[in-house]
């Protein structure tokens, strides 16, 4: 820490400044001190340490892995840190190229945090809010003329992921997972009321329906 702390002050860089690119620069230059096996653990020991003892964090929310994209999510309303894929082929339209197209066009100081506003044509380095996120929903489904788009939630859409979730099939520990509830009983009632769970007990006991 003391020696990445001298690098980036003699070269002008305040604690602003650190990014993943100024970490990737230092260890570039000064590659010839360590041995090669250990530059990675050395890497991630900074990054961790620049988190601790600075409370920077610079890990990207989202993470280009080739076939599919990993995204973080490190701050939620359950105050637990959840994380998904997007797959290539998960839908009709390739979500992992379309992400990827806004990822270049992303100014490149805009930092970790992956939506920026767009105003007059152009991507500025601000950042969108938990409060903007939670309106598009209703604004596409307005411009989509469904009816009461205002019904169209943040909420509602974690709600509707994980019924699709228990009615393809998805264990009471894989919802709650998804759902990032702490509470057993929530993940429960999506279990109960799933498709997959009524046909397993219609099948079961068919004399019933």
């Amino acid at each position: 820490m003391v020696e990445f702390d001298n690098w980036r002050k003699k070269r002008g860089l305040g604690e602003g400044a650190i990014t993943e690119e100024v970490l990737l620069a230092y260890f570039f230059n000064v590659e010839k001190l360590f041995a090669a096996s250990s530059m990675w653990t050395k890497y991630s020991m900074l990054k961790s340490m620049l988190k601790v003892h600075k409370g920077i964090d610079i890990s990207n929310d989202v993470q280009d892995k080739g076939s599919y994209l990993y995204v973080v999510i490190p701050d939620t309303k359950t105050n637990i840190s959840r994380s998904f894929m997007v797959m290539e082929e998960a839908f009709s339209v390739n979500g992992v190229e379309m992400c990827r197209k806004y990822i270049s066009l992303r100014p490149k100081a805009a930092g970790r945090r992956f939506f920026l506003r767009y105003v007059d044509g152009k991507c500025s380095t601000q950042h969108v809010g938990i409060n903007t996120i939670s309106k598009t929903f209703s604004k596409v489904a307005s411009f989509l003329g469904l009816p009461d788009p205002e019904s169209f939630t943040g909420h509602g859409m974690r709600r509707s992921s994980a019924t699709l979730l228990a009615n393809a099939g998805g264990d009471i520990t894989t919802v709650k997972r998804h759902g990032g509830w702490k509470s057993t009983t929530v993940a429960e009632n999506y279990i109960e009321e799933s498709l997959s769970s009524k046909m397993a007990i219609a099948e079961k006991n068919p004399g019933a329906t």
